[in-house]
């Protein structure tokens, strides 16, 4: 069983060795057909590498604001929950205007990102949205007290 396994184990190291060799003329014939000159080291220096937070977009707050449009409630969800970490007025008139999204769950999150941003304007928004919210219960208790 041990030879089968040498001759296994040989015909495997051929055939990479082949294919090594293979590889090597060929990618030297090439360079010569195509005219690159022959240098020991083919590869480019590689340049300094970059950090990738330079890579990365730093800013998507434009991004979430977008989303606040989206049809997907979820969507706009994650979009108010993200932009609760940012600061700005574009983004406190954005959730001002989520408030009022038919969706409780998206009206909820634009809550709570207003509040963690804690913008004068906001706390306003907020304010009266609450007071919007309460008559507007009272007149739907009413009216189910009524039927």
């Amino acid at each position: 069983m041990m030879h089968i396994e040498l001759k296994i184990l040989a015909l495997t190291l051929v055939y990479f060795m082949g294919w090594f060799m293979f590889e090597k003329v060929f990618s030297g014939l090439w360079r010569r057909w195509r005219g690159e000159e022959e240098t020991a080291n083919t590869l480019r220096p590689r340049g300094k590498v970059v950090p990738l937070a330079s890579v990365t977009p730093v800013d998507q707050t434009w991004r979430y604001i977008k989303g606040l449009k989206s049809p997907d409630w979820r969507i706009r969800r994650i979009s108010c929950l993200q932009l609760g970490d940012r600061r700005g007025t574009a983004v406190v008139e954005a959730l001002i205007e989520a408030l009022e999204d038919p969706r409780e769950e998206v009206s909820i999150a634009a809550g709570e990102a207003l509040a963690r941003i804690g913008d004068p304007a906001a706390i306003e928004a907020m304010t009266s949205h609450c007071r919007n919210l309460e008559a507007r219960s009272g007149r739907s208790y009413e009216n189910y007290r009524a039927a």
